[in-house]
């Protein structure tokens, strides 16, 4: 049996607010509206039925006292008399049918002789006269008269053999006296049957209503995450039963997805924390510290598209020669990874024992290619700059052309032999090129992940960044250090994408022979970085510190403690500020003022004002603290103070200050 739920007031008006209750109260209606329209068509039909058995009774009377009339008038022929008119009317004063009808006598000529009303005498004359027209007809019968509100019947008969006539008027209280309890029984048979369908409907709904409650108490629950809340029982072979097994079905699905499902997070949870590892151990084998010469202006940078990538950059100076390599392993992830660590240890074995950058991509080419059976190819350029004879030995290895920043000169793709890449074929003989390379020259090596980096609008029409921008931007800023032109190149290729997830890593490489000329930035100009609303943008962040920490002269403990606030915040802003799914930017500008040091960190996400923040509670049990506020805590904690801004277009901007006291 289904369980019933106890009496609830609020409960009971809320079945009446169901689809159910509305339908059944609808259908009471409908049925309530149609009885009532088939008695009054009842009623209305048979009135003519009920006149007339009002009219029999004083249709007996009336004729009973034209008989009497006849005989006494008989009777005095008979005796050769003559009855007076007060002789008839003491005979039709005896007709009185109802208590408020009353008779007419009238001659042949239409002479009212007597009424027991005077009602008819206060008629207009055309209205009289047209009831004593029907009064003194030569048949008797039964007319409608005072039609409306005050509507009568008129019963008259001739009395033959004494030319005269009467007639009796029964009035509307008469009519009705006959049929009105007819009336008072169908509307206390209309009020019991309307009131026996309502309890019937009531009763109806709440059958039918009273599971679905338990069914939406159940669903609630569920949802609530009480996957094992229990369901009614239902024993009826109707939609009920199917919507019982429906959901049980679902209660089944739901706990079967939610433990595949917890089994896939903590798969992908595992597998993130394994990639994250895998990514902090790649930025760690290539250098980040870079040489400090008067005769060599060397920096490089690799942006992954993913959390581990398959580019590679890389140098070693042995004296005054300069051995460096640019690559990309066909692929990315994981595999791609690998390849890059392999090529990258077979190259810091070789660029020692070679001067000649052909021979460095011929021995690796025959490791790579003697053991590759799963065919993954690398593009290299190696290139050899002895700096004291100002002599530039290179091999590309089907990589892209290097830019080539003369002294005096435009910009242009340097020329190179295309060869096959790295690991295709074993016996494959690379050849040496050879060209000046005086001081002043400068050398862009990149990845085709610069010139294909792409921006998608809205529409779906696609951008490259290309090589013709990238050429444009090494030209206006040809006089900058190596490390200004690659962050210009980076912080360029973000705003061109405008958010659209890039597809390849991104490498760039640039050197200069000799450092004289170099228009260098003063110490309080900004360094600038953009990023996408993405975790995966959370390394760039602390490869960009760390830069600037070094172009300060920050102690590396206290830049770890500073990236860790920045980071907090920058996180805070990838979680929160942006909707899911939506693009967005985070610009983070540091600035140093003799030993102040800022970080601008600007979005265009929703307003939140940090410093309006309570503060945390860290004193309290953990299960007893709200959630959140930690993340600004941490922050207060590390700088010396922090101020927010909203703009008048729309943008956040905190500013994070510390004073760094130098040794």
């Amino acid at each position: 049996m289904i369980e019933e739920p106890n009496f609830d007031f609020k409960y009971e008006l809320a079945l009446y607010k169901s689809f159910a209750a509305r339908l059944s109260l609808a259908i009471l209606l409908i049925v309530a509206g149609v009885f009532l329209v088939v008695t009054l068509s009842i009623i209305y039909f048979q009135q003519e039925q009920l006149k007339e058995k009002t009219a029999s009774k004083a249709k007996a009377q009336l004729h009973d006292a034209v008989m009497q009339m006849r005989l006494a008038n008989a009777e005095a022929l008979v005796k050769r008399d003559t009855l007076t008119t007060q002789e008839f009317i003491r005979i039709l004063e005896t007709v009185q049918p109802y208590k408020d009808s009353f008779t007419l006598m009238a001659d042949d000529s239409g002479e009212l002789l007597f009424t027991s009303n005077d009602t008819i005498l206060t008629l207009p004359l055309a209205q009289k006269k047209e009831i004593m027209t029907a009064v003194v007809s030569k048949t008797a019968g039964m007319e409608e008269i005072f039609k409306g509100s005050d509507l009568s019947l008129l019963l008259h008969e001739p009395v033959q053999d004494c030319r005269l006539f009467v007639a009796l008027v029964c009035s509307r209280v008469d009519i009705l006296s006959t049929y009105g309890p007819i009336l008072l029984y169908g509307v206390i048979y209309f009020i019991v049957g309307l009131l026996a369908l309502f309890l019937f409907s009531t009763f109806t709904i709440y059958r039918m209503v009273a599971p679905l409650h338990l069914f939406a108490q159940s669903a609630r629950n569920i949802a609530g995450g009480n996957l094992d809340t229990p369901l009614p029982e239902i024993h009826s072979e109707d939609e009920l039963l199917q919507l019982r097994d429906s959901f049980e079905y679902m209660q089944t699905s739901l706990k079967q997805y939610i433990k595949d499902l917890q089994i896939t997070t903590a798969s992908k949870e595992r597998l993130l924390s394994e990639l994250l590892i895998a990514h902090d151990i790649q930025m760690g084998m290539i250098p980040t510290t870079f040489p400090q010469r008067h005769d060599l202006d060397l920096y490089a940078s690799m942006v992954p598209a993913k959390e581990v990538g398959g580019d590679l950059y890389d140098f070693i100076i042995e004296g005054d020669q300069l051995s460096f390599i640019i690559g990309d392993v066909a692929g990315k992830g994981v595999p791609a990874s690998l390849y890059m660590a392999v090529t990258r240890t077979l190259f810091r074995n070789l660029a020692g024992n070679y001067q000649s950058a052909a021979n460095i991509v011929r021995e690796m080419n025959h490791a790579i290619a003697s053991t590759n059976d799963s065919f993954v190819f690398v593009t290299l350029f190696v290139g050899v700059l002895d700096m004291k004879t100002h002599h530039l030995n290179y091999c590309n290895a089907a990589h892209n052309a290097p830019v080539l920043l003369p002294v005096n000169g435009d910009c242009r793709l340097l020329d190179v032999e295309v060869n096959l890449p790295v690991g295709v074929e074993d016996r494959y003989h690379y050849e040496d090129q050879q060209m000046d390379f005086p001081l002043g020259t400068s050398l862009l090596l990149y990845t085709d992940g610069l010139t294909e980096a792409t921006y998608v609008s809205r529409n779906g029409s696609r951008r490259l960044f290309g090589e013709a921008r990238m050429l444009y931007d090494l030209e206006i800023k040809r006089d900058a250090s190596a490390q200004e032109i690659v962050d210009y190149l980076n912080h360029h290729v973000a705003i061109f994408g405008d958010g659209t997830e890039q597809c390849d890593d991104i490498t760039l490489l640039f050197l200069r022979h000799g450092t004289d000329g170099i228009q260098h930035y003063p110490v309080s100009a900004p360094n600038h970085i953009l990023l996408k609303n993405e975790m995966t943008e959370i390394s760039r962040v602390k490869s960009f510190f760390f830069s600037v920490c070094r172009e300060y002269g920050i102690d590396d403990e206290l830049g770890k403690s500073l990236n860790l606030a920045l980071e907090e915040w920058v996180a805070n802003v990838i979680n929160y500020a942006y909707q899911k799914g939506s693009r967005g930017h985070i610009d983070i500008t540091a600035e140093m003022n003799e030993d102040l040091l800022r970080l601008v960190i600007k979005d265009s996400g929703v307003p939140f004002d940090p410093t309006k923040h309570g503060e945390a509670d860290v004193r309290s049990e953990l299960g007893d603290r709200p959630i959140g506020g930690l993340g600004i805590f941490l922050i207060r904690s590390i700088m010396d103070d922090f101020s927010y801004q909203r703009t008048e277009d729309g943008y956040n901007i905190v500013t994070l200050i510390k004073h760094i006291i130098h040794n």
